[in-house]
């Protein structure tokens, strides 16, 4: 406990502002003055300073079994992340595989209308329209026609 009353007359307002010298002064005088040994001291603070280390040593110690807690719970985290990342991802593929099987079978569906409406309008043409006369080079002349109607056979 002689070592915590020296720190405690080091922080006292008295001597905190001195120079080195003179806190050395004040307290090598306030420990002749209490009949206390720099030795004692010095044990006092070996003592304190082995307490210390101890405390620290059982506080690392905590603190690494803790983060090794947290590690491993970050493993399975990642673990439990890249499943349902998986999952979520065969889930999309299949969607995907699904919209692409739509895709086609809609496009096929336009093929099949397109040639459909190609074949009505065709048809429909064909009904509405006079039909279109042959080139005259193929076609026989007209007086020919004409005759081949009046002409008894």
């Amino acid at each position: 406990m002689r070592g915590f009353r020296v720190i405690e007359m080091l922080h006292s307002e008295h001597i905190r502002g001195s120079s080195k010298e003179m806190k050395r002064a004040s307290v090598l005088l306030a420990l002749d003055a209490a009949g206390i040994s720099v030795d004692e001291v010095l044990q006092d603070a070996n003592v304190r300073q082995e307490a210390i280390d101890a405390h620290e040593a059982g506080q690392r110690k905590q603190f690494e079994a803790l983060l090794a807690r947290k590690a491993e719970g970050n493993i399975q985290i990642q673990a439990e992340l890249e499943r349902v990342k998986t999952r979520y991802g065969e889930r999309l593929r299949r969607n995907l595989d699904g919209m692409a099987r739509e895709k086609a079978t809609f496009g096929n569906w336009l093929t099949l209308k397109q040639q459909e409406s190609q074949s009505m309008a065709e048809a429909v043409a064909l009904c509405l329209k006079p039909p279109v006369s042959e080139p005259a080079s193929s076609a026989l002349p007209e007086d020919s026609l004409v005759n081949a109607s009046t002409k008894p056979v």
